[in-house]
């Protein structure tokens, strides 16, 4: 595993935006851990979220001109990635973001940030897909503002879970000609976090494995 992903697996349970425990997700799930990224809301925090997507951008080796993120949480997202590629990799990349409602004054535009055409190579960011609706929203709405070329979406943690029809999201938002990135994989959370202690304590115990590997049976993918 390369070092960074360790460090972000590290960061994210320092954080407490990886939980392990029972989280009742929007799906009506029960599932043994939950990643929230709303917890880094301190600059310091915050920045070493950036590096973390920053980092995992560039080894994706993907090109983009702007980094969209979707209201809300992806708002963020994409301002500080684009903070930190500048200031600490020397990689000037824009970025963009949606407003949920138009505004009947000033500009009133939806999209605020970069402007796009359809020559803009795009790369979307978020922290999770679940169900992949956001994302395909967010595609339908860059159609008809720019229409850019969407090269990619980056997200925090590929959970590797079906969606609500038994299929993976994250197949079915590839087969859209859309290549998903993530950070880590929760396979890649498990190798970092089982039976080690990080910060003095053992966030994935033994019995807290028999927890994940059983909803990995019913909802996990292959």
């Amino acid at each position: 595993m390369k070092k960074y992903k360790q460090d972000f697996i590290e960061l994210l349970v320092k954080a407490q935006a990886l939980k392990f425990g029972e989280f009742t997700l929007k799906s009506g799930r029960k599932a043994p851990y939950f990643l929230n990224v709303g917890s880094f809301y301190t600059g310091g925090l915050i920045t070493e979220l950036g590096r973390a997507y920053a980092q995992a951008f560039l080894d994706s080796g993907v090109q983009a001109e702007v980094i969209f993120g979707p209201a809300y949480k992806g708002i963020p997202l994409s301002v500080v990635t684009t903070s930190v590629l500048h200031s600490e990799f020397k990689k000037e990349i824009s970025f963009a973001f949606n407003r949920k409602e138009i505004k009947d004054h000033g500009e009133g535009k939806l999209l605020v940030g970069a402007p796009l055409s359809e020559k803009t190579r795009v790369l979307l960011i978020d922290d999770v897909i679940t169900a992949g609706t956001a994302i395909r929203e967010t595609l339908e709405l860059l159609k008809t503002n720019g229409n850019p070329r969407v090269v990619g979406v980056l997200i925090a943690m590929n959970r590797m879970e079906k969606n609500n029809e038994g299929k993976n999201a994250l197949e079915e938002i590839e087969a859209a000609s859309v290549k998903v990135f993530s950070i880590v994989n929760l396979d890649e959370v498990i190798e970092a976090l089982h039976g080690r202690k990080v910060n003095g304590q053992v966030y994935i115990d033994d019995e807290m494995m028999v927890k994940i590997k059983a909803y990995r049976r019913e909802f996990g993918i292959l």
